[in-house]
Parts: C-alpha cells; sequence; structure tokens
C-alpha cells in the first residue's frame, strides 16, 4: 500500500541508534530506559505461525502464514477472514504488500522452482515474470508495482535494480550502481536507496548507499544526517520518507529519520536506543522497531506520534511478546509480529482503542 509499510532492503542491513524524548499519553522515558507501554492499542494475534506485513485503509492485511506442510503462504486477512492466495505452481509463496483496492503483489516458486514476482487481485494471481535471477516486488498502489530485481552484469557479477511496472510495462529506473525500490504512493512517487558504488559488502566507514525519492523520472538523494549512509523504509502519500541513516563518519553510529521536501532529513526522537522506523502514514505517525539501549536489548514495536516526541512501546498479545510493527494505515490500526514461547512467529495487529 505504497502509504505506510516496511520493506526489505540488498543494499544495506544496519542497526540504528537514536534519541530520547516524551511521547504522547505516556510517562516520560528516561535516557537508557525503555519507552513506556501505551494503553492507546489492543493487540490481537491473528491465529496463524507467519508475519503481517501491510494493511490499507480498508483494513485487509497482507502477509504470509505457514501451512500443514510447513511451508510459507501468500495471505489475506479480511474482515476475519483468512484469504489463501496461492502460488504460481509451486510450493510457496508470501505477500508483501496490498493497495487499496485490494491488489496484493509479493513472490512465489513456480512449478519449475523459479522465483518470480506476483500480483494478485480478485481471486486471480498473475505471474509478473523474472526480470533477471531474482525478482521482488516490494510495493504496489493504484495498481503501480515497484520492487528490485538481480540482473547480471557482462563481467560475470550480479547488480540489485529498482524497477516500476505502470500499466503492464516494465521500466529499470536506472538509479546510480545497485538500488532497490521500497515504497510507491498514489501520486506514483517512488522512495529506495542507491549504492554510490559498485561494491559491495563494504564495510560500515565505506558504505555509500542514500536514500532517494524518484519522480517523473528525476532522482533527488535525500542526503543523511551527517553521516556517510542513508536508506529509506518507508513512504506516504505527501513523500514523506523514513528510514535510517549513518551519524559520523565511521558509519556505525546511526539513527531514525524522516524526511520532506520542505524540511530536509531531520532525525526522530529515540533515547540512546536503538530503532527501525518502518513506516509512516498520511498523519504523520510513524511505526517501526525500538531496542531499549544502545547496546541493542530486545527489540519491541513502537509508535512516534511525530518525529519530536519519543516512541512509545505497543503492548504484547496474550501470550507472545510483539518484536516489529511494520505497516499502519490512516486509521491508525498497526500490524507486524509477535514471538511466543515455542519460538513461533505469529502475525498481529494493533487496533486502536476507542478511548484512545
Amino acid at each position: 500500500m505504497g502509504l505506510a509499510r516496511t520493506s526489505i532492503t540488498a543494499l544495506a542491513g544496519a542497526l540504528i541508534v537514536a534519541s530520547a524524548g516524551q511521547a504522547a499519553g505516556a510517562s516520560p522515558a528516561a535516557a537508557d530506559a525503555c519507552p513506556a507501554t501505551t494503553d492507546q492499542w489492543q493487540a490481537v494475534d491473528l491465529g496463524v505461525i507467519g508475519r503481517a506485513l501491510d494493511i490499507n485503509d480498508q483494513g485487509q492485511i497482507a502477509g504470509w502464514a505457514t501451512n500443514a506442510a510447513g511451508r510459507s503462504q501468500a495471505m489475506i486477512w479480511d474482515d476475519g477472514q483468512v484469504i489463501d492466495v496461492g502460488t504460481l505452481g509451486g510450493p510457496t509463496s508470501s505477500a508483501s504488500a496490498i493497495d487499496e483496492d485490494g491488489r496484493v503483489v509479493g513472490n512465489s516458486y513456480t512449478a519449475d522452482s523459479k522465483g518470480h514476482g506476483f500480483l494478485w487481485h480478485n481471486g486471480t494471481m498473475e505471474d509478473l515474470g523474472n526480470f533477471g535471477a531474482l525478482t521482488f516486488p516490494r510495493d504496489v498502489s493504484q495498481g503501480v508495482i515497484v520492487g528490485d530485481y538481480v540482473g547480471l552484469q557482462p563481467d560475470g557479477t550480479r547488480r540489485t535494480h529498482a524497477f516500476v511496472i505502470r500499466n503492464g510495462v516494465k521500466t529499470d529506473l536506472h538509479v546510480v550502481a545497485g538500488s532497490g525500490a521500497s515504497d510507491v504512493n498514489k501520486a506514483g512517487q517512488i522512495a529506495g536507496t542507491h549504492r554510490r558504488t559498485e561494491t559491495v559488502g563494504l564495510p560500515a566507514d565505506q558504505q555509500t548507499q542514500r536514500a532517494f525519492l524518484w519522480e517523473n523520472g528525476a532522482v533527488t538523494e535525500l542526503g543523511t544526517l551527517g553521516g556517510i549512509w542513508s536508506q529509506a523504509s518507508g513512504l506516504n502519500n505527501h513523500g514523506h520518507v523514513v528510514g535510517q541513516s549513518a551519524l559520523g563518519a565511521d558509519g556505525v553510529l546511526q539513527a531514525g529519520f524522516v524526511w520532506s521536501r520542505e524540511t530536509g532529513m531531520r532525525s526522530i526522537e529515540d533515547g540512546d536506543g536503538l530503532a527501525w522506523p518502518a513506516a509512516i502514514n498520511d498523519n504523520g505517525v510513524i511505526v517501526g522497531t525500538h531496542a531499549c539501549d544502545a547496546a541493542g536489548g530486545a527489540a519491541h514495536p513502537a509508535v512516534w506520534t511525530d518525529p519530536v516526541h519519543a516512541p512509545v512501546r505497543l503492548p504484547d498479545p496474550a501470550g507472545g511478546s510483539g518484536t516489529a510493527a511494520n505497516a499502519i494505515n490512516t486509521n491508525g490500526e498497526i500490524v507486524g509480529t509477535a514471538m511466543y514461547p515455542s519460538n513461533q512467529q505469529h502475525a498481529v495487529l494493533w487496533r486502536p482503542n476507542a478511548a484512545g
């Protein structure tokens, strides 16, 4: 759903260090202390082993669940019903995003064990083919699909390319070096991350990736918070982007950010812990994951009511421990993941309380 979802980019994976303040409706969060647990949301276990990755404004949820054979299957949760999206003929599939019209994108194996992207709508699954070795649709909005694929270069190396599919036409965004597109909004703006060099696997002090916003063929680099790299993870319909950025030349210290054309890149308040902002809705509410201290304690799903207030922790579902918030819709409904004592991962929905 372009406006609020998380994505997984192959370009960089890094922990984030941020700063602390006070969240609306919660008691102050002292430095090196966990955020207070909010009572403004109620956790609902969706009843499956799996993950909830996206939610649209109708409350339809996309993700995956483990089937009886122990394999992942793309799923939609819709008003109490669980819809099995199916596969492209292979044993597994996973849904990554859903738009306001109920279109779902994701990945599936084919009968000949090839990993392809798919578009599902009204019970029909369309094979999006395979740009290169692997194709990963990340988001969809009004039928426009974005993601990244792995392409083989003339020298035998592999490069990740950001792509868009509009009206059935597949287009490489031709962003510098390796790139991935994480989100698309109703205006057709695309958020993503690209490398400035071809080299992959560099140490932290040599990473060169930058978050970008693509619009009508023009690429705007979003800069950094003073460090050497940044990466985008979420986008809303106002063109506001959230993600992570290094704070210094060593590339190790990091913070969550929110970017807009009006203000540029700003860090979000977050104590002395670790934060992963994943998505932002049209009201400016940010969701993601937060660990209580810079040493990297247990991670919990978190909400930022705005960039200048510290996060609040979402409540755990009964018997479980929330670990990540992946997406939020305009109504404030949040989806994510919780772990249970059996080490099973469950899909979770957090509903706003009526009194909240």
